[in-house]
């Protein structure tokens, strides 16, 4: 059985899975994208970057063939809440791959060359960005729907702000985001006894993790269009206010989701993809954030059936809470609950399910616990949510598409 008991010190969560050859771990950075300032945008994703660049007195060649022995399997990324460095490796490696992991964090090289080589590769993703209907059209979503809240601000900051950040303003920030109560150290696997561990020592993990507060979201009706000449599709997205990340209904809020659009037997595939035939793919998801969330549907289309496709969609929006049936909540809860089986096999999914059930519900991640409250949801509770969710009232909505195409009235 895993460990479970509350790890000393508190920042540090283990979870003992004996028998596994695959040990993982990661460092969770309880600070991201929307806790910078405006003339900060894009920092952390940038000391991200620099993490696995040089750290720890290693240079570049020998970092990448560290990696490499390591299984390859080493990641970093910036969210907009946290940011963060992980890895997957057998367990006889946890050694070097936690030696990595402190050093990533601790000691990213901040020398001008390694800067402005990555400040290079930002700019450039920010160019493929600007010629990716998809994501233009997510981030038109985020200011419908949020307006200028920093959560709807792009992780990856903007040419501006990225181009202007100096080497000693990045220092600063590094050493802000490192600060003792702002980092979360998982580990998962067959672990018990390995002596590895105490490299983790360097970090201070003495203080309970903790994540700052954010301004409260305002819900915004808005609508936005993004114009791209050379698309040859239309890109659209609408949103629903939804809850906070911590919300006890999350478990209901995920079988409404998956019986609407999130799988192929869900109303919006089957109606669209299977029944229609005017869209290849168009799914619903949740993007749930500590001041709230949204439920979004989104698809792609040829300009001169969006409309029909629009009109497919809201048809069904409304029509769910009415007619909504036991075999389809139990489809939705069965296919969950073994998506969460299979996940909870993975030591990093592990990993990051451990630190997410800490910092949004205060507990430690327990597979019987998440279980009971999935096969506790019924169909009056989706029903409910689906009801106060699902409203046109309250909708934001972006669209991305060639010159002359814009959302239906």
């Amino acid at each position: 059985m895993s460990n479970l008991r509350q790890p000393h010190p508190p920042a540090l969560l283990k979870q003992h899975l004996p028998g596994r050859e695959t040990v993982a771990a990661g460092v969770w950075v309880t600070r991201g994208s929307a806790d910078e300032s405006e003339e900060l945008a894009g920092a952390t994703h940038l000391v991200e970057h620099l993490t696995l660049r040089r750290c720890g007195g290693r240079d570049r060649r020998v970092m990448a063939a560290l990696i490499d022995r390591l299984g390859g399997d080493v990641d970093a990324w910036t969210g907009a809440e946290m940011m963060g460095v992980s890895l997957s490796t057998t367990a006889d490696s946890l050694g070097d791959g936690l030696e990595l992991l402190v050093d990533a964090i601790t000691a990213p090289s901040f020398e001008v060359e390694d800067v402005e080589l990555e400040r290079r590769v930002i700019l450039a993703e920010l160019e493929l960005i600007h010629d990716d209907p998809a994501e233009l059209v997510e981030e038109a979503l985020l200011r419908a729907a949020w307006g200028n809240h920093p959560l709807a601000r792009p992780v990856i900051g903007s040419a501006e702000s990225v181009a202007a950040m100096d080497i000693a303003a990045l220092r600063r920030h590094h050493a802000e985001l490192i600060q003792p109560g702002r980092l979360v150290v998982a580990l998962a696997g067959d672990i018990d006894g390995n002596g590895a561990l105490s490299c983790l020592e360097r970090f201070d993990l003495g203080s309970v993790p903790a994540r700052p507060r954010l301004a409260a979201l305002e819900w915004s009706t808005g609508r936005e269009t993004v114009t791209r000449t050379w698309a040859d599709q239309v890109h659209t997205r609408i949103a629903f206010e939804a809850m906070p990340s911590s919300d006890p209904r999350l478990a209901a809020l995920s079988v409404l989701n998956r019986v609407l659009g999130n799988g192929s037997s869900s109303r919006l595939f089957q109606r669209l993809r299977e029944g229609e035939g005017l869209t290849y793919d168009i799914w619903s998801g949740l993007a749930l954030r500590r001041p709230g969330g949204l439920l979004e549907i989104g698809w792609a289309c040829a300009p001169e059936v969006n409309h029909e496709v629009w009109k497919h969609v809201l048809d069904e929006v409304e029509r769910l809470p009415g007619d909504l049936a036991d075999n389809e909540v139990e489809v939705a809860q069965e296919g969950l609950l073994r998506g969460l089986r299979m996940d909870s096999d993975s030591p990093m999914a592990r990993c990051a399910m451990d630190v997410t059930e800490v910092l949004d519900h205060g507990r430690r991640f327990d597979l019987g616990a998440v279980r009971a409250e999935l096969e506790a949801v019924t169909i009056d509770d989706v029903r409910g949510l689906a009801e106060s969710i699902l409203r046109l009232d309250r909708m934001a909505a972006a669209l991305c598409g060639p010159e002359g195409c814009k959302l239906p009235g």
